[in-house]
């Protein structure tokens, strides 16, 4: 079911970010970068070390920092148009994939899932 529903709920999420782009006037660009985290770990240093005590340990992560972006709102609009309009055509698909998927595993009756005597 999920790969029935993919398409388009990727483009509403996409339909939803250039509706929130033109409401505010501006994008907001993402970007990645290396991070290092230190935490406390359970353990000793070098060869001389029993291994016992507490010390830190650095933690590769990744973390974010957000722009704001300017947009050309006539380029948002033909954007959202288009996506308005693969949404129109994706979603017939999505409901076709998602009745084949009804018949062929029906959906069990809420009182067959029920203990007997309840």
């Amino acid at each position: 079911m999920k790969r029935a529903v993919r398409d388009v709920a990727i483009i509403d999420n996409l339909i939803a970010e250039v509706k929130g782009n033109l409401a505010r006037g501006y994008a907001i660009d993402r970007e990645a970068y290396a991070d290092v985290d230190l935490d406390f770990c359970f353990g000793g240093y070098g060869y001389r070390s029993p291994g016992i005590g507490w010390r830190f340990c650095p933690t590769p992560s990744t973390s974010y920092v957000t722009r704001p972006v300017a947009i050309d709102p006539v380029v948002e609009q033909r954007k959202l148009r288009e996506l308005q309009q693969a949404r129109t055509k994706a979603l017939p698909q999505a409901k076709q994939q998602l009745a084949q998927c009804d018949a062929q595993f029906p959906p069990v009756p809420a009182a067959a899932t029920q203990p007997a005597g309840r």
